[in-house]
């Protein structure tokens, strides 16, 4: 097995960078989904509640930073003073950007393989089978199926994985949500992919894993399940 993608969510709910190295810690990938949007009740809100914030992308530009890329191609800084009027006029709700927290620890890294991704675009051949859609932080490519029904990763829990330095713990299954179903700069509004997953995956795809021990990763990089 070897690193295929590395990702980056600099803003939750909001499109995210694809990097060829990446710093994991305890919480996950620096930088990784640290700002939230906020609604107009001061609280986080998500691509489920306002669809467009999909259409959008975000690069890290510094500690707690990063620069919006809307549909039309304009972009902004997180921190510059018109930011909020600019994201709400582009997704059409009065939301605010505001620093967040790490995730989780049992959730640092949301893992996806390419064989999984391949199995569904076998399965919905007229839906757009896109990494976008499911916004993994790490994608696995040369992952031997050994039985999984063409989902390997979803037998991985409870097991560790090395690359390099870095070792995780997969701890439980990615249940979806509507999310996957919303368009992105690459793909288009698709209810039959959310349905097809609930109905025959039981409403999982991809995995969720803790950082045992932090490391540098990088694409290429060889992985191999430990135990």
């Amino acid at each position: 097995m070897r690193v295929d993608q590395l990702w980056r969510y600099p803003v939750k709910s909001v499109g995210g960078e694809r990097l060829d190295a990446v710093t994991v810690g305890a919480a996950g990938i620096d930088g990784d989904r640290r700002i939230a949007v906020r609604d107009e009740r001061d609280e986080v809100t998500w691509a489920g509640a306002v669809p467009a914030l999909m259409r959008v992308r975000a690069v890290t530009t510094g500690p707690g930073v990063a620069e919006l890329i809307l549909p039309d191609g304009q972009r902004f800084r997180s921190d510059a003073p018109d930011a909020a009027g600019r994201l709400s006029a582009a997704v059409g709700a009065a939301v605010t950007l505001a620093g967040h927290g790490p995730h989780r620890p049992e959730g640092a890294l949301h893992v996806m393989s390419t064989t999984t991704l391949r199995s569904l675009a076998a399965a919905l051949p007229d839906s757009a089978v896109d990494v976008s859609r499911f916004r993994p932080n790490l994608v696995l490519d040369g992952v031997p199926d050994d039985g999984a029904a063409g989902y390997p990763e979803h037998g991985w829990i409870g097991r560790r994985i090395a690359i390099g330095t870095l070792r995780l713990r997969f701890t439980e299954l990615c249940d979806r949500c509507v999310m996957i179903t919303k368009e992105t700069p690459s793909v288009p509004h698709d209810r039959a992919v959310l349905r097809w997953v609930a109905r025959e995956l039981g409403n999982a795809l991809g995995v969720y894993a803790a950082v045992e021990t932090p490391g540098e990763v990088r694409v290429g990089d060889r992985a191999h399940l430990i135990d």
